[in-house]
């Protein structure tokens, strides 16, 4: 494997490192007290590729490779966690599954308005008594001429009030289990459903919310792909999710390292910098391995997913390994910062609550430990 990055890549690098230093991360404080993400720079992001980068050029997408899309979530991650996550699914992973599964009509209608950012999205699974075992659905779908009426519930969805169209899914027929699960294409504008959001310690800019729907009508049309296959196709972006969330974790740890670093060499104790402590280098040192690994093992899984691979063992390893060592990265750079790095004055306490929350979404480091298992050993410790 090549280490080094492509020219091209590294252009891209530098453009978007520089465009999240001066238009970023001056406004993440205040949108984090605000509790959103302003329309206009997910506007200003399209051309970077954060808005629908994996969508084939045919559908207006950039079609772009997943190296050069974890670098854009690394950086995303390293300036602001909230925004890694709408970067991640609303923006990419809902207008590309829509790309592989949507109908040629479904794809007219809903991608350009993504692409544009003039509509979000959502991706609606999690329930209240449904988490990793995304088979147990209890939302229903039920056909009623020429449409459905959708009864349930869901939980954490990112971007949930804020976007305009999303993917949700139900049961159609609950004898059959998780081969009765169906996928449907819900939009705001013709479907009524009642939404409320959920306080959380983590990416407060990023909203989530719980869906009731209470004979909440969809259009027939808008069931999304073959009638059963809803879970296939959530299956299909599991991997470049949990690449996504590796390489913006990654990009949490490179925040830790920076920050320590600058505190480190101006922070003085005992009549020199804290710096020079050798306890003080551990934690750094510590800090800058971990990350060092995370970012290759996200490049390998990235390198995997480019040639079409079975990918399962590399996102997964990237995920887990990425986000357990970014909550210790985070750990070592409050340590580091001591008293201060409680302080919402500084960054650290976002990173330290931006990056423990990383460890659940996409499969918690649980399921990614059974996934790996699963493939290591031949035998699934689930069924």
């Amino acid at each position: 494997m090549d280490f080094e990055l492509m020219q091209e890549q590294k252009i891209l690098q530098d453009t978007v490192r520089k465009f999240m230093d001066n238009e970023v991360a001056p406004i993440v404080d205040e949108y984090e007290k605000k509790k959103e993400i302003p329309r206009d720079l997910i506007k200003k992001m399209i051309s970077f590729g954060y808005v629908g980068a994996l969508v084939p050029p045919e559908y207006g997408g950039l079609g772009l490779d997943y190296i050069s899309l974890g670098i854009l979530m690394e950086e995303a991650g390293r300036t602001w966690g909230a925004l890694r996550i709408m970067a991640n699914g609303p923006l990419n992973l809902i207008p590309y599954t829509i790309s592989v599964n949507g109908t040629e009509a479904q794809k007219k209608r809903y991608i350009p308005p993504l692409l544009a950012a003039e509509k979000t999205g959502f991706l609606a699974i999690t329930e209240p008594n449904v988490g990793s075992d995304a088979s147990g659905v209890e939302t229903k779908a039920d056909l009623n001429g020429d449409h459905y009426l959708l009864n349930g519930q869901k939980m954490w969805v990112t971007n949930g009030s804020t976007a305009d169209v999303g993917i949700v899914f139900a049961s159609t027929d609950k004898s059959k289990g998780g081969k009765g699960v169906t996928a449907f294409i819900v939009d705001k504008e013709e479907t009524a459903f009642s939404v409320k959001d959920t306080d959380k310690m983590f990416g407060l800019a990023m909203v989530a919310s719980e869906f009731t729907f209470e004979d909440a009508v969809v259009p027939k049309d808008n069931m999304f792909g073959p009638e059963g296959q809803g879970l296939k196709i959530a299956l299909t972006t599991l991997n470049e999710g949990r690449h996504n969330v590796a390489m913006g974790s990654v990009g949490i740890g490179q925040a830790c390292i920076d920050a320590s670093v600058k505190y480190a060499k101006e922070r003085k104790q005992f009549g020199k910098p804290i710096g020079s402590f050798q306890l003080v280098q551990k934690l750094i040192v510590e800090m800058v391995t971990d990350t060092m690994a995370s970012r290759l093992l996200g490049y390998q899984a990235a390198n995997c997913l480019d040639s079409g691979g079975r990918c399962d063992r590399f996102c997964s390893v990237a995920k887990l390994f990425a986000c357990e060592a970014a909550f210790k990265t985070a750990s070592n750079a409050l340590q580091v910062h001591g008293g201060y790095g409680y302080s919402k004055e500084f960054p650290i306490e976002r990173y330290f609550r931006d990056a423990r929350g990383a460890m659940i979404p996409e499969g918690t480091s649980e399921i990614q430990t059974l996934i790996i298992g699963r493939d290591v050993l031949g035998m699934s410790a689930i069924r």
